[in-house]
Parts: structure tokens; sequence; C-alpha cells
């Protein structure tokens, strides 16, 4: 059985600017200044926590960084989730999978809320068999485990997956994982997307069905 699972941020959404300004009122109200490049380095496709250990390393506490996470997250909900794209052609997508009873599964470094708050501003609300987050993994991408757990979910080995990434630690990690990746160009450029093991790149998902993806499976 064929499947696929898709990332979040930079897949369904257009959504790294938005995370950026949203660390940016959380720095008015923390005073955690998170600059362009320090978040352009450092958080994309990875835990919130990660990141925030990686720029301040030993600064805060376990629970303040999980603390610190929750407020900017919440802030990325209240103030820029109903601002967001979709990636050109990704609903179709999703649909068009569905009606060929695909398996699917959204697997998300982000938190629970996040997803739920952005399928249901696609308008894809229940489109997805498995919905693995942040919350479900102890390591993050380039780590598998969050592809693993997620082909386990939906009944399938990882090999008969296309994983759709946009970042180079996604693109690392589903590879690891034994998937097939196809990469979207909304937060790198392809070739960076091709020297990380991307099967396939597009710039978009427009004009792409069901059969495209499953032929990349063999």
């Amino acid at each position: 059985m064929a499947a696929v699972i898709f990332d979040m941020d930079g897949v369904l959404v257009v959504s790294n600017p938005a995370h950026f300004r949203a660390w940016q009122e959380f720095s008015k109200e923390s005073g955690v200044v998170i600059t362009e490049e320090m978040f352009h380095r450092e958080f994309t496709g990875r835990k919130n926590e990660e990141a925030l250990e990686a720029l301040f390393p030993g600064r805060f506490t376990p629970e303040e960084k999980a603390s610190l996470s929750r407020r900017k997250e919440a802030l990325f909900r209240e103030r820029f989730v109903a601002t967001l794209e979709p990636v050109p052609g990704v609903q179709a997508l999703v649909r068009d999978l569905r009606r060929h009873r695909v398996p699917l599964a959204l697997a998300t470094s982000g938190p629970p809320e996040n997803a739920a708050a952005i399928v249901r501003h696609l308008g894809i609300d229940g489109a997805f068999d498995a919905v693995i987050t942040g919350q479900d993994v102890e390591a993050a991408k380039p780590d598998p485990a969050i592809f693993l757990k997620a082909a386990r979910a939906l009944g399938v080995a990882p090999a008969q997956a296309v994983i759709v990434e946009d970042s180079i630690a996604g693109v690392r990690a589903a590879v690891a994982a034994g998937g097939v990746c196809l990469a979207v160009t909304t937060t790198e450029p392809a070739e960076r997307l091709r020297e990380a093991g991307a099967r396939r790149v597009v710039p978009d998902f427009l004009g792409l069905r069901a059969a495209d993806l499953l032929e990349m499976l063999g």
C-alpha cells in the first residue's frame, strides 16, 4: 500500500515569514531577540526548544524553553494563521489523493494546536488519517523519528511513502526514514534540496495529481 506524508509549514502553507513576524512580536514582550538570520539558521524544520538552546546555550531551563515556545506559537495562531496563503495547488492535490483513497499523514515539528488551526484555515479538516506533531517525538528533524511514526500510524513501510518536504532538515529526515522525498522550493533552492536527497523538486503543486506522486514509488 502506498501513502503520502506531508510536512506542514512551507508545504501546506507559506508560513515562514509569518513565523518570523511572530518571533518579532514575541521579542517585544520577552526581550528574547531573534534576528532573521538566527531564524533561518536555527528554526526551519526544528522544534523551538532545540533552536532556543542552540542560540542561547544554557540560558533557559527546559520549562522556560517550553513556556517561551508556547507563548510564541499562541501569538502565531492569534495574529497570523488567518493571513496564511496555501502553497499553490496543495488543496487540490490533497483532495485528489483522498479521492484515490491514498492514506495521508501530516507530520510537523509544530504543536498540535498549529496543525489543527492550519488545516481548518485551508478547509482540509479531516483529510489526514494521522497527525504527528513535535509533541509526539523526542528528536526533531533531521532525525527520521517523526516520519517513521507517521508511516507506522498509516500501516505502511517507509519505503512505500512519498514524504513531502520543504526544508533541508526535513528532506534529510525523509531520506533517513527510507521514504521517497518530493520537495517544494518554498524555503530552499532546488539544488540544495536535491543535494539533500529529494527525488523530485517542484516550485509548487499546481497540476500535480495523485498519480504523479504514486509514480515516484515505482
